[in-house]
């Protein structure tokens, strides 16, 4: 039963934790509901731990502490997977800013003609004020 309120009073440290975490804008929501999740599962088999022994008979699992194994390691591997995703997207990301940026940089530099092949250079400067015609509307002029 001790070995129960310890693991209790770790699992609740976790989960004000991860809430302190969101708070201060440290943690996204979405991460934050994944570790909120498990903090929640855990704190439901420090609580009742023959629930933990019921389910290990009910999948056919000899010893409840491999199954707490099993659904751990499952779980780190849907963490994992999840974390490689968002890496992956956002390396694409980076990459694809990269290139705008690079591209950007070679238009500013490229001297006044030479915009190539075509392609109009933007101007240096906007107007200030646009001079607006509509039809049968009064024509706006710059002041």
């Amino acid at each position: 039963m001790a070995a129960n309120i310890f693991f209790l009073i770790i699992v609740i440290f976790m989960v004000c934790l991860v809430l302190m975490q969101v708070r201060n804008q440290n943690m996204k929501e979405k991460y934050a509901a994944l570790w909120l999740s498990v903090g929640g599962v855990m704190i439901v088999l420090a609580l009742f731990p023959k629930l933990l022994d019921w389910f290990s008979s009910l999948v056919g699992i000899e010893t409840p502490v491999n199954l707490l194994f099993l659904i751990a390691i499952v779980m780190l591997m849907g963490i994992s997977l999840h974390l490689t995703l968002a890496i992956s997207k956002l390396t694409d990301d980076a990459r694809t800013i990269a290139e705008e940026v690079a591209i950007m940089r070679a238009l500013q530099r490229q001297p006044e003609g030479a915009a190539g092949r075509g392609t109009p250079r933007p101007p240096k400067r906007t107007p200030q004020i646009l001079q607006l015609t509509f039809p049968h509307t009064h024509t706006w002029e710059p002041l």
